[in-house]
């Protein structure tokens, strides 16, 4: 056990090394040649009474993710919405202070922990999560490109990422459509593993697999696709308050040249809270409507705290209400 806990920990500060290095390339990119003058008069000009809206707008979109996670459970367990809520913002949370996306596996981790369902089966709903949102974010992204003249990078990466979101999907409904097939492969690829390991890896199969089930009930398919319209449109809603606390003319469509670069950033490996990336992200969504590279930095870093401060603190409270130390998930 001690061994798997230093490979873990081993792990771990190589993704923050590689991740960092990544976010500091980011970084150089969206600061170099920026005007500081510029961006302090921004700052200094920002009304932050448009925090207060962009931020109620953000937190309607998580508890719309936990309403739409709530259909996606409901072959395994039927759980109120307010208790995924909790679990969504510990998971956001741990998303801004850990490495490589690990609050995903945080979110399955606390879900498991408190609801006494099996952790590997709540992931296989987050992996199902985010491949609905890939979906969404490519539908976002088409009407992007209708209404903007988009780099050809970004109509190759939609192409890529269309490509590879349609291959996971089938590949998950394949393996819950032979969930037995499946796990009696699994089964016999690990039998010269120690039975223990053996066990585990079995174990952890089957409750993945368990998991999919959500994905082969047409009569959640119009609930799920109801609410990710409302987590989406809350987004768009937290970028359109947080440009109008900077009084900033671009078309409304901007909010959804944002929202669409600011989630592929989000893809990419980088330091914790997506430092960099987000920044990045923002002037080139930005440029695409002749806003200058040291505007852009500013609303980067408004909309940044909009999104780290409040999520990072909510998600600190329910960890606490929930008697779990941060220390404990970090670990696991």
């Amino acid at each position: 056990m001690n061994e798997e806990s230093e490979s873990w920990r081993t792990e771990m500060k190589r993704n923050l090394i590689i991740g960092s290095l990544i976010s500091v390339v980011f970084l150089y990119l969206a600061l170099r040649g920026t005007q500081w003058d510029v961006l302090w008069a921004v700052l200094k000009e920002t009304r932050y009474a448009y925090f207060i809206p962009a931020i109620v707008a953000t937190m309607l979109g998580h508890y719309s993710r936990a309403w739409r996670w709530k259909f996606m459970l409901l072959p395994i367990k039927r759980i109120a919405t307010s208790r995924l809520f909790s679990a969504t913002m510990i998971g956001f949370m741990a998303n801004n202070l850990l490495p490589a996306r690990l609050g995903e596996l945080v979110r399955a981790y606390v879900l498991g922990r408190r609801e006494q369902i099996s952790r590997t089966a709540s992931f296989a709903t987050i992996v199902y999560e985010r491949i609905v949102d890939v979906f969404c974010l490519l539908v976002l992204l088409w009407v992007m490109l209708t209404k903007a003249p988009g780099p050809e990078w970004l109509r190759k990466s939609a192409v890529w990422l269309l490509v590879l979101n349609a291959i996971l999907m089938a590949a998950m409904l394949v393996m819950e459509r032979y969930r037995s097939t499946v796990s009696r492969w699994v089964g016999a690829l690990s039998r010269r593993l120690r039975p223990n390991l053996q066990s585990k890896i079995q174990r952890a199969t089957d409750g993945f697999l368990g998991g999919l089930a959500g994905m082969a009930r047409v009569e959640t398919l119009l609930p799920i696709a109801a609410t990710s319209i409302l987590v989406w449109c809350f987004a768009l809603l937290g970028i359109h308050f947080t440009l109008e606390a900077i009084d900033m003319h671009v078309p409304v469509f901007a909010s959804v040249s944002l929202v669409v670069l600011i989630a592929m950033g989000s893809m990419i490996p980088s330091a914790p809270a997506y430092i960099g990336t987000t920044q990045y992200a923002c002037i080139i969504a930005l440029g695409l409507f002749g806003i200058g590279k040291s505007e852009a930095l500013a609303y980067s870093i408004l909309y940044h705290a909009t999104q780290f401060f409040p999520v990072t603190a909510l998600g600190f409270y329910f960890l606490w209400k929930a008697q779990i130390r941060f220390n404990e998930i970090s670990k696991r």
